[in-house]
């Protein structure tokens, strides 16, 4: 399930030393679970100020979307099969989704409801709330009486409405990805990301009136990100041709400063932040990487960042940057616990369900040793639809 990043190391120990990408990862981590705070303290939607046009949360979710488009196409390239990819996809997402699910119904729940403690368990959505979020069509943000009182009530954990556009990028590779690995028109992914891109235009143009939801995922975030994941698989794709510099980081970041004050900037970051955060990844000097035992928590900071952040509104604490730095390092310790506990022991589970073989040989690449393909994390809660 690992992805490269560079030069070769194998198995777990793969970007022991850190790498851009998995510092990326979690900083964007980081940011989702600060930038809740403005909407989970009723203070706002983000911690940027409304006439910037940039909600953190959102953009890192959008760059999440980029980079696993650009590492998932890369692990396909390496073994083009049905059965191999998707158990290496769902290993590393679903174990440890079971278990935060379970965590947060039964520990978190339990403690925190305003019913009895039998009634709690008694509740047909106490289960629910497992089992429908481990299907993630369709999912369910409440459990019966937790954290009520708060001052967003309608989610314990909202970050995992992103999930279900992961597992439909997923899709996307897998389907796309046949027909590119057997035909060799690479260029129906571009083709793929420019229909999202035309589409997302007539929405936000008034031109075309979509359903506020598609495949149970709010429309507006499920075209742009699932561009955005097309995005980066492109990228992968004519590396030979697409050269990652900072000219052409410098270039998409003025693109989008031109246009921040127009809905267009939504359309343009379809193509221009995987390029960003592609290339930044790619070009980050050694000296700025966290070391990948600390990078290895980005999944992890993601699936426990939102309940960790209602629990302490729930525990009384308001002041919201105080809020903000008490959540992301519990955060961290939750989400290395999940790596070392969990997401890594459920991903030796490999050797048992794929046949051995030899990967296809790729091009070296500067940037540093293996990482770990990461999901993307949530931005704005998503009890209901809206736009990510």
């Amino acid at each position: 399930m690992a992805t490269e990043g560079g030069a070769r190391v194998t198995g777990n120990d793969a970007g022991r030393k850190g790498d851009g990408y998995g510092t990326l990862r979690l900083l964007f981590a980081f940011i989702v679970v600060a930038d809740h705070v403005p909407v989970l303290t009723g203070i706002g939607n983000s911690f940027m100020p409304v006439k910037s046009g940039i909600d953190l949360g959102a953009v890192s979710v959008g760059a999440f979307m980029g980079l696993s488009g650009y590492f998932v196409m890369r692990s396909w390239h390496r073994d083009p099969h049905l059965w191999r990819f998707w158990v290496r996809r769902l290993l590393r997402i679903m174990p440890g989704l079971l278990v935060v699910l379970v965590a947060t119904a039964l520990v978190v729940g339990t403690l925190t409801t305003t019913l009895g403690k039998r009634e709690y368990l008694a509740h047909p959505a106490t289960w629910t709330y497992v089992g429908d979020n481990l299907l993630l069509f369709p999912q369910q943000y409440v459990l019966p009486g937790v954290f009520t009182a708060n001052p967003y009530p309608s989610a314990v954990n909202g970050s995992l409405w992103s999930l279900p556009v992961e597992v439909l990028g997923y899709l996307l590779i897998a389907l796309l990805g046949l027909l590119i690995t057997f035909s060799r028109y690479r260029f129906v992914m571009v083709v793929f990301a420019l229909a999202m891109a035309v589409l997302l235009q007539r929405m936000v143009s008034g031109q075309l009136e979509l359903p506020p939801v598609l495949l149970l995922v709010p429309t507006f975030p499920l075209l742009q990100y699932l561009g955005m994941y097309a995005a980066g698989a492109a990228i992968w794709l004519y590396r030979d041709r697409l050269r990652l510099s900072w000219f052409g980081v410098l270039l998409c970041a003025g693109i989008d400063f031109v246009l921040y004050a127009s809905a267009m900037v939504e359309v343009s970051r379809i193509f221009t932040l995987p390029y960003l955060v592609i290339a930044i990844g790619h070009l980050l000097p050694r000296r700025l990487w966290l070391p990948s035992w600390l990078t290895v928590a980005n999944y992890g900071v993601y699936l426990y960042g939102f309940v960790v952040l209602q629990t302490l509104l729930f525990l009384g604490l308001r002041t919201p940057w105080l809020v903000a730095l008490t959540a992301v390092p519990i955060a961290l310790v939750l989400g290395l616990l999940s790596w070392h506990v969990v997401e890594k022991q459920a991903m030796k589970l490999r050797r048992f369900l794929i046949r051995r073989r030899t990967p296809a040989p790729e091009p070296e690449e500067r940037g540093g040793e293996r990482t770990e393909e990461i999901p993307p994390v949530g931005s704005n809660p998503q009890p209901a639809p809206a736009t990510g």
